[in-house]
This record gives structure tokens, sequence and C-alpha cells, in this order.
């Protein structure tokens, strides 16, 4: 038996990835995506394709938008004609998967709210129906519509006001990206000196250094393309770090690790690098921590 209908918003990799998870799950889903070849991937996939997100939305009880950044998302919510708002049933919610910032949930939750209607930020980390999901909201104020997430989820953390999942997010890419870099500066350095990069990265993996962004930074010193052309484009990570940054800003703290690693991914962003998996661009790294002191360094790490 079918259970209820769901609809999705935003049909690339990770909102495929929701869709089939949610079909899987026994949900009707309605998918829609302003790219033809989207929806066409997702249409043969099981997931019925709507009009607009407004007629997805106009027959959900649980929408899910999944885009690249803030603009687009309140595009595609706020649209008097063809948006989320002017189609969603009264009592339903619209769950915001996207990476943002605190602001974009206070002024949805605002604009939702008045129309009767509900909003919550829930950013991912990782894709259905393996993510996390970090909820704007406080435990058990969902109801039902919780268990949707459940069901195409491995965890659910409740991180308590509106735009407080968007932060968590933000302040898990700080601690991810930070690491990082310092991991791809480290192998650099590595390599340099003369080290035998597989015999490093074992080694840092047997011992304390390893993480999620080691092992990113080891998969391009390591020539591992596969695990490389599996991360996200360099773009949307300098976007996460300029949210994270302002952020900071908010709370009034600095943060150099941070300041450093924003700066690298706003200039992998101005480069031809932009639109690759991330760690493809350490090929600029080598240039910017190589090229004005590699010749005062022999491969032993004596000055000369």
């Amino acid at each position: 038996m079918t259970k209820r209908q769901v609809g999705v918003i935003g049909l690339g990799p990770m909102g495929l990835a929701l869709a089939e998870a949610l079909g899987s799950a026994g949900y009707g889903v309605l998918g829609w995506d302003r790219d033809p070849d989207r929806c066409a991937a997702a249409a043969a996939a099981g997931v019925a394709e709507a009009g607009s997100a407004r007629e997805a939305a106009a027959s959900s009880e649980v929408v899910f938008t999944v885009l690249p950044h803030a603009e687009a998302v309140l595009q595609v919510a706020l649209d008097p004609e063809h948006g989320i708002l002017a189609g969603l049933p009264e009592g339903a919610v619209l769950m915001d998967m996207t990476t943002a910032g605190p602001p974009l949930a206070h002024r949805l939750d605002a604009e939702f709210s008045t129309a009767g209607r509900r909003f919550v930020d829930a950013p991912v980390s990782g894709k259905a129906p393996k993510m996390a999901v970090l909820l704007g909201a406080e435990e058990g104020e969902l109801g039902a519509a919780e268990q949707v997430l459940r069901d195409v989820s491995s965890s659910v953390v409740h991180c308590g006001r509106r735009g407080a999942g968007y932060a968590v997010k933000l302040v898990n890419q700080h601690i991810k990206y930070a690491w990082y870099l310092a991991s791809s500066e480290a192998l650099l350095i590595a390599r340099e000196w003369g080290l035998d990069v597989r015999t490093v990265v074992a080694g840092v993996e047997q011992s304390s250094g390893g993480s999620r962004g080691f092992t990113d930074a080891a998969a391009y010193f390591l020539g591992d393309t596969a695990q490389v052309d599996a991360r996200g484009p360099a773009r949307t990570i300098a976007k996460d770090m300029v949210l994270a940054g302002e952020l900071a800003e908010a709370a009034g703290v600095q943060s150099p690790t941070l300041s450093v690693t924003t700066d690298f991914f706003s200039r992998l962003n101005a480069s031809e690098y932009a639109d690759k998996p991330f760690p493809v661009g350490n090929a600029l790294l080598e240039t910017l921590r190589t090229a004005e002191h590699h010749d005062d360094i022999d491969i032993k790490g004596d000055q000369r």
C-alpha cells in the first residue's frame, strides 16, 4: 500500500538519490527540476514528473528542496505563480536540505507561518538513504512528517530553533574542509620532502590524523580518480566556506583556519577548477604552496 505523497524539488545527484530512496520506502514521489535532462533521468528511475514546483507541492504533505544555494530556494519557494508556497496545502511542510545560512530559515519560516504553512531547515551530510539530517526543529515538533525523514536517513539530529540546522551544517563544513586543506598541505610537504606518499597515507590512516578530510586529500595524492571524481565541485565548497565565515562573523568569532580555507576555495572558484571535483584543485595548491620556495629546499628538507 502506497504511503503519503511527497515532493522533491531539485533532481541533481542528491535530490535524485532522495527521490529514489523515498520511492523504495513506499512513498509516492512527485519530482521537479528546471533542467529537463534531470527530470528525464528521474522519470527513468520511476519518479513521477510534476509540471512545476507548485504542482509538486499541491499534492504533497511533505516537500523537500535539494538545491545549490539560498537564492534558488527562495525562488522556488516564494514564486507567487509557480512556487511551493503557492501550492502547499494547509499544515504541510517544506523541508530544505540545501546548505545555506540561518537568515534563509528565518525568512522562509516567517513567510510560511504567515500563510499557515510550515518550513524547517534540514541540511544533510551524505546521500539518502544513508544521510544524516540536521533538523532546525525541536524533538517531536514535526509530528508524523519526521517519519518521512527517518525512512530515508541513517540519523536525524534535532538542532533546536529554525536556522540551527543550517548553522550546524556550516560548522561541519568548517571543520571538514579546514582539515582537508591542512591534510592536503601536509601531504604536499611530505611529497616535496621526498617521502613516499603511499607510505605516508598508510601511516597517518593507522595513526591519529585520519579523517574524511584527510581521505579526500589522500585520494588526490594517491591518484585515486574514482574517489576524487565522487566529490562535489569546488564552487559548492567555496559557497559553503563563505557562509561559514558569515556564521563566525555573526557570532563575533575570528577563525584563522576558516579564513585560510575560505581564501583557498575562493581562489579555486575563480580558477579553471571551479566546476571540477574539489580535490582536483590540489593542482592549484601545488602552485600556490611550492612555486615561491621550491628552489630553496632540497628533497631531504635541508635548506640550501
